[in-house]
């Protein structure tokens, strides 16, 4: 039998919310950092939901959209009795993988289950905190969209080292991007295309969560 979804409240020693927001994600590190810092900021509706993020150990290197998808429904989705308002997400990047299409299909025939996918990785979204991409011309989009290793970092990561100075995904700096998540939600918006479950260009579907959790007027 299912636990009760209350576990969460008192296992974590917090007051009842009106929703509960469980996260997996692709990476291990950064976007547990990033939202980590965004539930403990300002701009986190905290009276209103409980944001519980899932953990994946250090040594866990299996990133496959499909080891996220297991692990959310069982560790979240099988494990606990949920409400209907109550949302499970994926955050997970195109990068290498194929099989996205499937990965959606079935979170979409599970209740509470969603998915964010960024293409072509989430170091795209951290990119649209802090730039405007229409301001690049057409070479600089076509490597963003390929975002081929240089060394050890990806052609995203050496944009986003242009504007910030530096960048490590083991060492997030959240400063330099957290403030600036309403030019992020608006530059996504702008790059989706309504009809697509997730972005097959440069963009990334990250917003739709983040507009759920975000106080409206926080500055």
């Amino acid at each position: 039998m299912p636990r009760e979804r209350e576990e969460f409240f008192r296992e974590s020693n917090t007051t009842e919310r009106e929703k509960i927001f469980v996260l997996a994600f692709e990476g291990n590190i950064t976007e547990e950092k990033y939202f980590s810092e965004f539930k403990n900021s300002n701009k986190f509706k905290d009276e209103l939901i409980y944001l519980h993020l899932l953990k994946r150990e250090m040594d866990d290197t299996n990133s496959a959209p499909n080891h996220v998808f297991s692990k959310l429904k069982k560790e979240a989705k099988d494990e606990f009795n949920f409400k209907k308002e109550d949302e499970l997400w994926m955050i997970i990047d195109t990068d290498r993988w194929k099989n996205i299409p499937k990965i959606i299909e079935a979170c979409n025939a599970l209740e509470n289950m969603f998915v964010a996918v960024s293409n072509p990785c989430f170091e795209f979204w951290l990119l649209l905190h802090i730039k405007d991409i229409q301001e690049y011309n057409e070479e600089v989009l076509e490597l963003l969209f390929k975002n081929k290793k240089t060394g050890n970092r990806n052609y995203t990561e050496t944009k986003i080292v242009e504007i910030v100075g530096s960048y490590n995904k083991t060492n997030l700096k959240t400063e330099d991007f957290l403030p600036h998540i309403d030019n992020a939600v608006s530059r996504a918006k702008n790059l989706d295309q309504p009809q697509e479950n997730y972005p097959t260009k440069l963009g990334s579907h990250i917003y739709k969560l983040i507009e759920k959790l975000k106080k409206e007027d926080a500055e």
